[in-house]
């Protein structure tokens, strides 16, 4: 059997498991549930985590107590307990630090945000997950149990709860240059502070019971609640010509809100029924989600323009927003032996989805001096369902050397939009197609050639269609197009593996490309007070193609493994800027060195070396052509005394140029540790760490996309020592003894990547599966 932990949370089951329970790890990428019941390959591949513990240690805990403190007030707490007996597993979590740390991964935010209003702002990122890296500085304090248990001798029940509390101070620096013509831009250059407060509680539930050798059910419900406070002030000029030109407009904004929300996702209700005949099957899977969000909050704004005339806006609004949606979704399907190693499948989707949404936004009254005056320009409510069939015919052949798929589904969809603060309503109906195209060949059992092809509809969202005006900042605005068309979506995707369990070379190669047909992009004029007009319009000349090399063996002397990386990577994308076409095109190649060893007994280093070479191309701004070069270089030392002693350490260089003023970087990032193991089979280990010795860390990115290259700097933690005790809390037979490599390596997350495709694997087996 195969023991999880944590519901669908590989990082955790994986982080706080001892080595010396672990029998061993498998990484794959795995079938859907539906795909491997139907025996129809969809093409879709979720990775997976497969973690088998020793028999003869599943009876008894385990767990890990750490305490920390450090300079400049910094902190870090945190414990686990795991119980286990048998098939039974029991897990409690907690922590609390102010370094950025994220133990375990936070899921089903609501998002939130000003919901309205002129004033700009939002909120800011968060920290880094598992680390203290992350942009800006966030404190948190999350807890979390997990429980799992057989249900007789055909099922399992799984279930977790997690509480997180984050809060973040974020200040940012970006300068973003939208082009506008073919020989003018303009510059936004901005200042932005944030503090954003975020409470979310997260409860999972996955129950799986096979009632005997032909009828099965599957129930997989999670909800989660979320409270977020975010305030927000920022200062943005606009200039012409260049980042010292003519000013255009400068804006200052304050904005503070509240959200409260919930959301039921991946309501999973499925039951499966084998009949006698091999092959026939028959399954309904029925889906439900609802979510609600409802915020309310102030917007201030300050703006000043400079052209066609010089004049000042003063924006002081309330806002009241609300969504509350629901979606319906069963589907049926049902499969036939024609032949031998023949099938086919009958699939039929019903889709029911009703969303209401709110935005009042109240303008502040120099006669009552309240926020009395209904601003309509700004307010935008509406009532939206989509109501969709659709009916799929799939074809397999099926022997030991391939596998082949191809079907097609026809889908009537029809959407109604009706906008209550204007009296507007947007009507709709498509019909789409849905082809599909499967194919595996198998050179070897361990090595194979999979083909996939698929064919989707992309429709347009309500806002795009309802043929309105609307503005955030009174600045900048967005306007509607009813007649847009619905995008079609051709992707392809070739993979190659091979494995030789003799000589542990592994070779994974990938390439994937799509094209968009209609492709919905935006339509930008620029307006005289220096901000622009965008609405959405249907263009063609999209597409993109990617390839993926991967490439590791073991060397002999010095006993260690190599890893060779390749990716490659080109895009285009037209849209449109003051009615002419602009293309742009970017090509992305990068190179990643891999090399883990244990060199000795008593010493484990690790390297990498990640070069990219980014090359940016825009046919209406020919001057903006650059090339971009980063380079990053990681080297990882540990030390180990028999009697205990540790002697770590961690080096990162990163390096980025050709950017705007003040947006290059060249950081060189040393993390020291020492430390001394003590008390009886090492249990207690006192550690002293300084994170980034030199005092270098910041955090530079830039984004180019079809009409604008932004480059931010945000504020991150900086130099910091932190003294640590740890106590690891063992009851189990067998002897502890120090974590090997292949474990470590796949912590890091250096290890067991196998190809491209989904996440880990959801719902509540937690990436791995039984035996």
């Amino acid at each position: 059997m195969a023991n999880v932990f944590f519901g669908d949370d590989p990082k955790m089951a994986t982080k706080n498991l001892p080595p010396d329970i672990v029998d061993k790890i498998q990484v794959f990428d795995d079938l859907s549930d539906q795909s491997k019941f139907t025996g129809f390959d969809d093409g879709n591949r979720v990775k997976t985590i497969n973690i088998t513990t020793k028999k003869n240690m599943r009876k008894g805990y385990f767990g890990k107590l750490v305490a920390g403190v450090g300079s400049d007030e910094t902190y870090d707490e945190s414990f686990n307990i795991q119980k286990m007996n048998g098939d039974q597993q029991i897990s409690v979590v907690g922590q609390g630090n102010d370094v950025n740390k994220q133990n375990f991964t936070v899921q089903d935010f609501l998002g939130g945000g000003n919901g309205g209003g002129r004033g700009g702002g939002g909120g800011g990122k968060g920290g880094g997950g598992g680390t203290t890296t992350g942009s800006g500085i966030t404190t948190t304090w999350a807890a979390g149990t997990n429980y799992r248990n057989s249900l007789g001798k055909n099922g399992d029940i799984t279930g977790s709860y997690f509480y997180n509390s984050q809060h973040t101070v974020t200040d940012q620096n970006s300068l973003t240059q939208n082009i506008l013509t073919a020989d003018s831009s303009t510059f936004n250059n901005r200042v932005n502070s944030s503090i954003r407060a975020n409470q979310n509680n997260r409860i999972n539930l996955n129950i799986e019971d096979k009632f005997d050798s032909s009828n099965s059910f599957v129930f997989r419900p999670n909800i989660s609640f979320q409270h977020t406070t975010p305030v927000s002030t920022s200062t943005t000029e606009t200039t012409t010509g260049t980042t010292s030109g003519k000013f255009v407009n400068k804006s200052d904004n304050n904005t503070t809100g509240i959200n409260t929300g919930y959301n039921i996702n991946g309501t999973n209700l499925q039951f499966r029924h084998r009949f006698r005949k091999k092959g026939r099957t028959m399954s309904l899977d029925m889906n439900v989600s609802a979510s609600t969000n409802d915020g309310s909050g102030y917007n201030y704004a300050v703006n000043d323009f400079f052209v066609p005339i010089t004049k000042i806006d003063t924006i002081n609004q309330y806002y009241i927003s609300s969504s509350h949606a629901f979606t319906f979704s069963p589907t049926l399907s049902y499969t036939e032996p024609i032949a031998k190693n023949q099938m086919i499948e009958l699939n039929y989707n019903y889709s029911n989805s009703h969303n209401v949404s709110t935005n009042n936004t109240y303008e502040m009254s120099n006669v009552t001096k309240g926020y009395t005056t209904f601003d309509s320009l700004f307010s935008n409510s509406y009532n939206y369902s989509n109501i969709s069939n659709r009916a799929t015919l799939n074809y397999r052949i099926q022997n030991p050397k391939y596998n082949f798929s191809m079907g097609s589904g026809i889908q009537f969809t029809s959407q109604s939009s009706v906008n209550t603060t204007k009296n507007i309503t947007v009507n709709h109906d498509f019909t789409n197609f849905t082809p599909t195209v499967n194919f595996q060949y198998n050179f070897t059992r361990t090595k194979n050639l999979r083909l996939n092809y698929n064919g989707r509809t992309g429709q347009p969202s309500v806002t795009q269609l309802q043929p309105l005006t609307t503005t955030s900042d009174s600045i900048n605005f967005q306007v509607g197009n009813p007649n847009l068309k619905p995008q079609f979506t051709h992707s392809l995707r070739v993979l190659y593996t091979s494995f030789d369990p003799l000589t542990q070379h592994v070779l994974f190669i990938t390439v994937n490309a799509s094209t968009i047909v209609n492709d919905i992009q935006s339509s930008i004029t620029q307006n005289a007070n220096g901000g622009k007009t965008t609405t959405s319009v249907n263009l063609n000349g999209t597409y993109n193609i990617s390839g993926y090399v991967n490439y590791g063996f073991p060397l002999r002397k010095p006993k260690s493994n190599l890893n060779f990386t390749t990716n490659v990577n080109y895009s285009q994308a037209q849209t449109l800027v003051n009615l002419q076409s602009d293309y742009t095109r970017n090509t992305t190649l990068s190179e990643t060195i891999k090399w883990t060893t244990n060199l000795k007994n008593n010493f484990d280093m690790n390297f990498a070396s990640t070069t990219t070479y980014i090359i940016a191309r825009n046919s209406l701004q020919p001057t903006l052509n650059s090339n971009y070069y980063t380079q990053t270089l990681s080297v990882e030392a540990t030390a180990y005394t028999n009697n205990g002693w540790i002697l770590a350490g961690d080096f990162d260089y990163t390096y980025s140029g050709n950017h705007a003023a003040g947006y290059n970087t060249s950081i060189p990032l040393l993390n020291p540790s020492i430390a001394k193991q003590f008390l009886k089979n090492k249990a207690g280990e006192l550690r002293l760490t300084v994170f980034d010795l030199f005092n270098q860390n910041v955090s530079v990115t830039r984004t180019v996309s079809e009409n604008t290259i932004v480059d931010q700097r945000t504020n991150v933690l900086t130099r910091y020592a932190m003294l640590t005790f740890t106590y690891n809390l063992r009851q189990f037979a067998g002897k502890q003894q120090r974590m090997p490599n292949p474990l470590r390596s796949l912590l890091r997350g250096q290890g067991g990547a196998a190809g491209a495709g989904g996440g880990m694997r959801g719902g509540g087996n937690g990436g791995g599966r039984r035996n």
